[in-house]
């Protein structure tokens, strides 16, 4: 983004007048409607399809607290409306997302998995009870074996959220008040807000997200709520479409290309929709560089013998995770390496520019806007540094044989480099960027051994360097800082206990993942992969190794280095080049109905309506779909545990 373009978005961005409070009584009992409605929805969904109510849980909030309030005569204002906004993302991304591991560690630690490669004996208490304890058996979360991973999660939650409030904030004062980056994609949700709450007066709004939630609801019906109804009432559900694809894979091996190549047609309407919204380029780029790598390269590579692990027989997940072990990790280590490279180089001309343009600015911290909540930033430092230290003593003390400078080095080293990195990137093109597999490098190399380092609290993140784009959301709003601390903290205790209890009530309905289609498909595949990692740290076991080659590697980043130039030259758009780097390891079944749903947007829809109309009927579309979806499936869901609570009663 050039220097003058980014300066000009500054300059365009609204700044408040004035700061309130925005975290009260409204904002409670919006937190408390996703704690106990939308959570447990959300959580069937996540089982069911592999995704999350997040965004569309956060509008589906809003409008009915808007509502509420009106018929109380009542009104909600911006600033409460962005609260609510927070309390939600965050409600739903600790309770679905971070106690997800709960019901995901009682499967790991008696997967087949698990077994085979000879972890399940390794793992120290505090990350699973052992296979024989009792809490598998009356399968009870809430047992006394799983309480030393229940506070070392509670203690990861806290660092995870006080890190973007001390570090994070210190990393916004920095980018935003002093270097006036523009934080591109900040205004999107203040805008957000601030529509929904004047959208009295624009109606289409309402049209789009009716229809979106009509075309939900209506999918949702036959995919979610007819199989999980029937499986209530009769000991077969009944599923009209297959869940969450129809398998190709098996039935077009004795066509001798097709051997070795992973082929699925997946049934979940959303990827058209999320096709409408994401970014026509990168699709298109994701899709051409996916077809040639399962379709063009899979074939050739079993030719020469690459991948060796296929057998004939093997259906699209079992192929997929061959594959994946005999070429694709390797090369996917390789692309996503130089990625990062170039995310880093793109992110050294951005910072050079604003640089040479704001020579002879002073770099000391401005005074920040009267009322806006901040606090002192050396308070902030101060504060991550007692929290990250206290972390590093924690997970020393459980993983005494590691290395404690690694330790150290994550906490006052990685995270603030990669968090200044991520907000400077964040601030200047609204994305961010990482190195990939740099905690599982760092593991192998330091030659450790022992699998309870995968598991330890180490102080490792960059999530603080989106901390900052945070900051200038709840800026834009006009809402005080101190709202969304008190917003945080009243979200941690209440999505602990909600998660808690519904994760433990479907644990309690049956031995998950069985009755869930995604879960059971893929949660194998998961526990393969965790298997595999952790058996780069233990000592017996070859498989990492014999799965980790340095020449594929270097063939994934010299591919996406050697292509970064020539689509350049071409002239190819950013987002394609990044489409076609990234997506040669990508999967088609994922990538064919966005990349159909793109096509129509682009070619059909945007000539009808118009691009500028098109682009701004999209995102509440899709807003409107997941709301649908989401209420079928908070219905089913609820039927579900009603059904179960009864025939688990006694009399």
């Amino acid at each position: 983004m050039a220097t003058e373009e980014y300066l000009r978005i500054r300059a365009e961005q609204e700044e408040p007048t004035e700061y309130r409070e925005g975290f009260g009584l409204k904002a409670i009992l919006g937190g408390l409607f996703v704690a106990f409605l939308v959570m447990p929805g959300s959580m069937f969904m996540f089982l069911m399809l592999g995704q999350q109510l997040t965004g569309a849980a956060v509008w589906v909030t809003l409008i009915v607290m808007l509502e509420i309030t009106k018929r109380c005569r009542a009104t909600l204002n911006r600033q409460e409306m962005f609260v609510i906004h927070s309390v939600t993302t965050g409600m739903l991304a600790a309770g679905v997302g971070q106690f997800f591991n709960f019901i995901w560690m009682q499967y790991f630690i008696r997967s087949d998995a698990a077994v085979q490669f000879e972890i399940v004996n390794r793992l120290p208490f505090w990350v699973a009870p052992p296979p024989d304890s009792a809490a598998h058996a009356a399968r009870n979360l809430l047992h006394p074996d799983w309480w030393p991973m229940l506070a070392l999660m509670g203690i990861g939650i806290l660092w995870d959220r006080l890190s973007v409030f001390t570090l994070g904030y210190a990393l916004f004062r920095v980018t935003s008040d002093v270097e006036k980056l523009p934080f591109p994609m900040a205004p999107i949700a203040a805008k957000g807000v601030t529509a929904l709450a004047e959208s009295d007066k624009e109606t289409w709004r309402w049209r789009c997200f009716s229809i979106g939630s009509t075309v939900g609801i209506s999918f949702g019906l036959i995919y979610m709520a007819i199989p999980t109804l029937t499986g209530v009432f009769l000991q077969e559900p009944i599923y009209l479409l297959p869940v969450p694809f129809y398998d190709l894979t098996v039935k077009l091996q004795e066509i001798k290309w097709f051997r070795a190549v992973p082929l699925a047609i997946s049934t979940d309407l959303g990827l058209v929709f999320s096709g409408f919204v994401l970014p026509f380029w990168m699709v298109m780029g994701s899709f051409v560089a996916g077809v040639l790598g399962r379709l063009v390269l899979n074939p050739i590579l079993y030719q020469a013998g690459m991948l060796g692990r296929w057998q004939p027989g093997m259906d699209y997940i079992r192929t997929g995770v061959a594959n994946q072990f005999d070429f694709w990790l390797s090369f996917g280590i390789g692309t996503a390496l130089a990625v990062a490279l170039l995310g880093f180089y793109e992110a050294g001309k951005a910072v050079r520019r604003s640089r040479s343009k704001s020579r002879g600015v002073s770099l000391k911290v401005l005074a920040p806007p009267g009322g806006r909540g901040d606090i002192p930033i050396p308070i902030a430092l101060l504060a991550y540094a007692a929290l990250t230290s206290w972390l590093i003593v924690l997970a020393h003390w459980l993983v005494p044989k590691f290395p404690i400078w690694i330790m150290v080095a994550f906490g006052f080293g990685y995270t603030p480099l990669m968090s200044y990195i991520s907000a400077r990137l964040e601030g200047l093109s609204g994305h961010t960027v990482g190195v990939p597999y740099a905690k599982e490098a760092t593991f192998v190399l330091s030659g450790y051994k022992g699998v309870d380092i995968w598991s330890a609290p180490i102080p490792m993140s960059h999530v603080p360097g989106s901390g900052a784009r945070q900051f200038r959301e709840t800026e834009l709003t006009g809402t005080k800082f101190t709202s969304i601390y008190k917003a945080q903290f009243f979200t941690i205790p209440v999505s602990i206990f909600a998660s808690l209890f519904f994760w433990s009530f479907i644990h309690k309905m049956s031995d998950v993942p069985e009755d869930y289609p995604y879960a059971m498909r893929f949660w194998p595949v998961s526990a393969v992969m965790s298997s595999f990692w952790m058996t780069a740290t233990t000592s017996g076991n070859a498989f990492f190794l014999q799965a980790f080659r340095p020449t594929f590697v270097g063939c994934g980043f010299a591919y996406a280095i050697v292509l970064y130039p020539i689509l350049r030259l071409l002239g190819a758009p950013t987002l394609f080049l990044y489409g076609t780097i990234m997506g040669l390891v990508g999967d088609p079944m994922q990538l064919t109905p966005q990349f159909v749903a793109a096509l129509v947007g682009r070619f059909y829809m945007a000539k009808v309506l118009g691009p500028k109309q098109w682009a701004n009927y999209t995102p509440v579309l899709a807003a409107g779909f997941g709301c649908g979806l989401g209420l079928v499936g908070m219905l089913a869901m609820g039927i579900k545990l009603i059904s179960s609570a009864v025939s688990m009663l006694p009399f």
